[in-house]
């Protein structure tokens, strides 16, 4: 049996132990160590799978050279998750890797007020274009009317081509430039859309990651929803302590600060 220093295991080219042979035993139970994990123990001249240095007899303490990245070994180390703990007739110093966690990230709800800020940009952006394209055409079916004397029936005519035709292209941006414009910036770098990243909000999953082009394209489509009946979905964020519309519980998404 092997007995002084003990054994000693290497996890990640760092030495961990020395361990007595009977934390060893528990930790290959407990799956904190396998036969295949490189070990030394006094009288090894160097590290060798823990299965044969279980079977070594004591001698010297020194430790040898711990293996460089891409030096061939008999046996590959295996990742632990977390020294095993030591049992207190074990008098051995242990060299201990602190873990270090991931602090989980705090999402701060974006208010109501910065949501609506944001809605009303975003419009801005996708329709006042088209606000702009009506005047020009009113300004020269008029202008152009009276210029070349077209008879006032015939300018109503006009009248009702020109509002047909921005009727349908109203429809078009809405649906899909709305889309696009919406869903591409969510899921961009930036996470948010031109309004929302003016003011300070963007848009991220349950866990505060960016969302992926279809989860965007899900909250999108889900906004509809949302607007029916009386934009209901969107006032149940007045009613939740996480700000979450309609739309965001249906795509596992949240809207938060910056």
């Amino acid at each position: 049996m092997i007995s002084g220093l003990g054994i000693t295991i290497l996890k990640n080219n760092v030495p961990w132990g020395p361990f007595t042979r009977q934390q060893i035993e528990e930790g290959l139970l407990r799956g904190d160590f396998t036969r295949q994990d490189l070990a030394h123990a006094p009288g090894v001249k160097e590290w060798r799978p823990l299965g044969e240095v279980l079977d070594h007899v004591e001698g010297s303490t020194v430790l040898p050279p711990i293996p460089k990245n891409g030096e061939a070994v008999e046996a590959k180390a295996s990742a632990m998750p977390a020294p095993p703990p030591i049992l207190p007739e074990a008098s051995q110093a242990v060299l201990v890797t602190p873990l270090v966690e991931e602090e989980p990230v705090r999402l701060i709800p974006a208010s109501i007020i910065p949501r609506f800020i944001a809605f009303l940009i975003d419009c801005a952006i996708l329709f006042v274009p088209l606000v702009l394209l009506f005047a020009m055409g009113a300004v020269l079916l008029e202008v152009g009317g009276a210029w070349e004397g077209i008879d006032h029936e015939s300018r109503m005519q006009e009248w009702v081509l020109l509002k047909r035709n921005l009727t349908h292209l109203f429809f078009l941006v809405a649906i899909g430039l709305g889309w696009i414009y919406a869903a591409g910036l969510e899921a961009s770098r930036w996470q948010a859309t031109v309004g929302k990243r003016w003011v300070g909000i963007k848009v991220t999953d349950g866990r505060g990651h960016r969302v992926g082009f279809l989860c965007a394209t899900g909250r999108h489509l889900a906004k509809y929803l949302s607007a029916l009946p009386c934009f209901l979905g969107f006032i149940m964020a007045l009613f939740s302590s996480r700000g979450l519309a309609l739309h965001d519980r249906l795509a596992g998404s949240r809207v938060v600060e910056k």
